[in-house]
């Protein structure tokens, strides 16, 4: 299995190569989990996503991740600005962040310091991410102010 430092430095790899100057951003990972209730069973997606910002700027850029034996590839950027967001939550009930955009596009973002051995096992990347998840809360708390 690939460490928490190696998942953390293909993710970031992965953004760079998506995205131009992708290295002058703050990346953290996050994870959106879609759950679906039917009578008989329940499905569970995970999706992964690198969300890159700068600090004191509004922009996000968000990269779907693919993970396959350690190796990291992106998908294409999607760059969410004031002129194309249409909404920020702090939290929905099951705790994520939700970034909705003006074309339709809802996104709940659950982004945690740490993913666990545990929630790696649910599908999720083990990252160790507590400084970058610190400069998002402050990113987050002005976006909600705005």
């Amino acid at each position: 299995m690939v460490s928490k430092e190696q998942m953390k430095a293909a993710i970031h790899a992965a953004f760079d190569g998506a995205v131009d100057g992708g290295a002058s951003y703050t990346k953290v990972y996050a994870a959106e989990i879609r759950q679906k209730n039917y009578l008989i069973f329940r499905t569970t997606s995970v999706a992964n996503f690198a969300l890159g910002f700068r600090p004191g700027q509004t922009d996000l850029v968000l990269v779907p991740l693919e993970e396959k034996n350690g190796t990291v590839t992106a998908g294409t950027p999607l760059t969410i600005t004031d002129a194309n967001r249409a909404s920020v939550k702090k939290r929905d009930l099951q705790g994520r962040f939700v970034i909705k955009t003006t074309d339709g596009r809802t996104f709940r973002l659950s982004i945690l310091p740490s993913v666990t051995k545990l929630l790696a096992a649910a599908y999720q990347l083990p990252v160790e991410q507590k400084a970058e998840y610190e400069a998002f809360t402050a990113l987050r708390d002005s976006l909600l102010t705005a």
